[in-house]
């Protein structure tokens, strides 16, 4: 049997202990706000993020039951699940296997594995199924139970990153939350049981650290222990996403660095030396990181793009979703220079109203609509002096960077609004928090709470 068609054995009472595990988080949550809020203004709506979320996953995992009836979710579940059960009747072994890689793993020999080894043969894959099985462990192996902690675990992620930028902008503390909590396919797709919504929450906990070590000066010693975990948690599960991420966060350390010093001399003195040494930094790291990263690995991530592109298209075909085409594809430097503007207009506005096929398509039409709009009337509204604005401030351009370079690569390769709503998750959340610190100069934003 195909375990992504197997739907997970959920009954009445996978629905109560979900409802007790929501009020157990619920006080735990409440508890943390009520002694924060008191003295920090920029907890105000953490307990409505906190359940926006915990909505988010439970929305996610109606639709993945009761609509859609399969997807990857059920795969990481039940293979998760029945590795659980083996390790608890052979512990050594079963810790053996969390330890170890799909390169020595053989998956003959186990039972839990039938029928699966396909889907365990990557690192990705494998890498998912632990921190599935370890949810799983406290969930009691229930469906909901482990849909709502993983919305848990997604909205720390967020929050954090949400709780860094609202020290540097306060006064935008609910145009922010509505950036980081109102995007409905964001909150969908990253709040079930998926590798985006661990992605997710790590690329949260990464720009959190560095703004606590670069901008903040504080926590930095935990925060380089969470920066060392998110890095080898993504790196193991998307480490596309660091060869972006990691460099735009350089960047933006480099414009922080020139920010703090005072004197334009010194300023223009060592500025050659940080961006050299940030540049050979990204270098390094990127290929450190490609090394392990399969067929991510820098050398063969054209035949990757590629074999996405074919893949997503025959889902496409084959289960009549919703897939888009860019024309004929050259993976020359030229022929991916040319279809840059096609890749970001099908990343943040496509699907168009008539491209709509089904319910997840209107969504996303929705949500390409409204960044359309918005985008569009910042750029009326500064013309020519949004490029100056862009580059003058550090925040905006880290955001921008790291968004339309991501939102290049996932339009590229998806060739499916569907896997495109999944992959595009970081992009967009980081492209709708640069529009609103755009915005944010037009004077035109409420400006309550501005320190």
């Amino acid at each position: 049997m195909n375990p992504d068609r197997y739907i997970p054995d959920i009954s009445a009472f996978d629905y109560f202990l979900a409802l007790c595990y929501i009020v157990v988080f619920s006080f735990i949550a409440y508890a943390y706000y009520a002694k924060k809020s008191t003295s920090d203004p920029n907890f105000e709506y953490f307990m409505k993020a906190f359940y926006i979320k915990i909505a988010g996953g439970l929305g996610f995992m109606f639709l993945t039951v009761y609509y859609w009836g399969g997807g990857d979710t059920y795969s990481y579940f039940n293979t998760a699940r029945d590795y659980l059960t083996f390790s608890l009747q052979d512990p050594e072994e079963g810790f053996r296997i969390l330890r170890g890689s799909v390169e020595n793993m053989n998956w003959y020999k186990y039972e839990f594995a039938f029928n699966r080894h396909n889907f365990l043969s990557t690192t990705a894959s494998f890498t998912t199924v632990k921190i599935t099985a370890i949810v799983n462990l406290f969930s009691l192996n229930s469906y909901v139970v482990s849909t709502v902690i993983f919305s848990g675990l997604s909205f720390l992620g967020v929050w954090n990153m949400y709780y860094l930028f609202c020290k540097i902008y306060p006064h935008l503390r609910k145009q922010l939350f509505y950036g980081f909590f109102f995007i409905p396919s964001v909150i969908l797709w990253g709040s079930g049981i998926l590798k985006d919504t661990i992605t997710l929450a790590s690329v949260g906990w990464l720009v959190y650290s560095f703004v606590n070590i670069i901008l903040l000066k504080r926590k930095r010693f935990l925060s380089l222990i969470i920066i060392v975990i998110a890095t080898v948690t993504v790196a193991l599960i998307k480490p596309y996403i660091l060869y972006v991420l990691y460099p735009c966060l350089f960047i933006w350390v480099q414009g922080n660095l020139k920010e703090l010093i005072t004197s334009n001399l010194i300023r223009q003195l060592i500025a050659p030396f940080i961006a050299l040494s940030l540049i050979i930094s990204s270098f390094f790291l990127a290929q450190q990181l490609s090394k392990s990263a399969g067929r991510y690995n820098l050398d063969r991530i054209e035949t990757t793009m590629i074999g996405f592109q074919s893949w997503h298209t025959n889902v496409s075909e084959s289960k009549h979703a919703s897939g888009y085409t860019l024309g004929d594809m050259d993976f020359s430097t030229t022929g991916i220079m040319k279809k840059i503007p096609s890749a970001i207009a099908v990343t943040f506005y496509r699907p168009y109203l008539w491209e709509v096929s089904n319910a997840s398509t209107l969504l996303g039409a929705i949500e390409g609509l409204v960044l359309l709009s918005f985008s569009l009337w910042l750029v009326f509204k500064f013309r020519l002096k949004l490029f100056r604005l862009i580059f003058r401030n550090s925040d905006i351009s880290f955001l921008l960077l790291f968004a339309l370079i991501f939102g290049v690569v996932v339009g590229l390769t998806s060739y499916n609004f569907g896997a495109l709503s999944r992959y595009k998750m970081p992009s967009q959340m980081f492209y709708v928090i640069a529009l609103i610190l755009i915005a944010d100069k037009t004077n035109l934003l409420p400006k309550k709470g501005k320190k």
